[in-house]
């Protein structure tokens, strides 16, 4: 009799040392799976936001200003005070021009 109850106080506290390793071990995954998770996202924040810095610097050097400026200063073009020439196409020259490209894209 006292033999069995100390072979299950035995099997009992190896039972609940096994739970407590256990669940030790998912703990401090889980923190270093929590750990990657925010540095992953501080990475992807960063190269977001270097694509962003990119977006804009390509925008200013896209800009209409900027591009009439360096004609006029560095190739010395001139704008002009007026339209030179108006082009008038008819809506019925619109559509063909459509059906054209449409049929050639098919």
């Amino acid at each position: 009799m006292n033999f069995s109850k100390l072979t299950s106080f035995i099997i009992l506290v190896i039972a609940a040392a096994l739970i407590l390793f256990s669940y030790v071990v998912l703990l401090s995954e889980i923190k270093r799976m929590n750990r990657d998770k925010i540095t992953k996202q501080e990475a992807l924040n960063e190269r977001i936001n270097r694509v962003e810095m990119k977006m804009v610097d390509v925008q200013k050097l896209m800009s209409e200003d900027r591009i009439v400026r360096f004609a006029q200063d560095s190739l010395m073009f001139m704008r002009p005070v007026d339209n030179l020439e108006t082009i008038t196409i008819s809506k019925e020259q619109v559509n063909q021009i459509l059906k054209m490209i449409n049929e050639k894209y098919d």
